[in-house]
């Protein structure tokens, strides 16, 4: 069998394999034994999703390595990555598009989760914690914002866990998700806040010197749509969803190694803040 290994995040190996019959087909491997049972809820997530407008890569197999570690293999999809695809797709498809992963994303559900604030305040408290050593006012306001909001509107639903463009392929006209992520709660309005940290923050052309200006306007087209059809359902959750985007770019400084993703991380949180201001006057 060949073998190529296409990196991963979270530590997990990701291994394009191909048998002796020319079968292909990705194989995802925890990365220790104490993630094993992170990987299998994900494994589990990306099996359960169902929809009849965004697809997802068939989960083949599971089992265990010789070393005791989790893995799963599923499905190769050979396409390009919606951030890709967004340097090159027509401006007038790009409604189309936007409406179809809003169809997909979008779950709400009117019952309350009594359990919601406090799920909430425990992770903003946790990364309270962990930043407190950076010493970094702009992360101390958007804190004190996060601890001041109220969570309430967040209902659990089914959801990706890490919607990024880098995370949604596109093949032959068709979206799949890929690289489904078990989260600290699970709620569509932080899929869409993940979506807006790529077309709002552009979180995905961070490593990129210029961005084309045709890639940009794009992106624009795509956030104003999406935030558009957010305002349809409610106007309150624009809001909301921009609560899950400051919290989403919160929650990468603990990872974050280089000065340049710091400073990049800074100007979009700083901005965020500002809408949001904005927003609730």
């Amino acid at each position: 069998m060949h073998i190529t290994n296409l990196g991963g995040h979270s530590g997990c190996k990701i291994l394009l394999c191909e048998t002796e019959d020319n079968t292909v087909f990705v194989r995802k491997i925890s990365s220790n034994k104490e993630y094993n049972v992170r990987l299998k809820a994900q494994a589990e997530k990306q099996s359960r999703y169902i929809s009849n407008i965004v697809k997802v890569p068939k989960i083949l197999t599971s089992g265990f390595t010789d070393c005791g570690l989790y893995y799963f293999d599923m499905e190769y999809i050979s396409g390009i990555t919606l951030a890709e695809y967004m340097k090159s797709i027509e401006i007038g498809k790009v409604r189309n598009l936007v409406q179809a992963i809003v169809k997909d994303v979008i779950r709400v559900q009117n019952d309350a989760d009594e359990m919601v604030e406090k799920v909430f305040t425990d992770k903003i408290e946790s990364l309270e914690e962990i930043l407190r050593l950076h010493k970094n006012p702009i992360i101390d306001k958007a804190l004190n914002m996060l601890k001041n909001h109220s969570w309430a509107k967040f209902k659990m639903t089914s959801c990706h866990g890490d919607l990024t463009l880098e995370n949604i392929i596109v093949k032959d006209n068709e979206l799949y998700l890929i690289d489904f992520l078990d989260s600290f709660y699970d709620s569509w309005i932080l899929d869409i806040g993940t979506l807006m940290q790529d077309v709002q923050a552009l979180w995905s052309y961070r490593s990129e010197d210029e961005i084309n200006i045709n890639t940009l306007i794009r992106l624009v087209v795509f956030r104003d749509f999406l935030v558009d059809t957010v305002r349809e359902i409610s106007s309150d959750y624009c809001l909301e969803v921009y609560y899950a985007l400051l919290l989403k770019l919160i929650r990468i400084y603990p990872y974050t190694m280089d000065e340049k993703t710091y400073s990049f991380l800074n100007e979009k949180v700083e901005l965020t803040m500002q809408f949001i201001k904005r927003e609730e006057r």
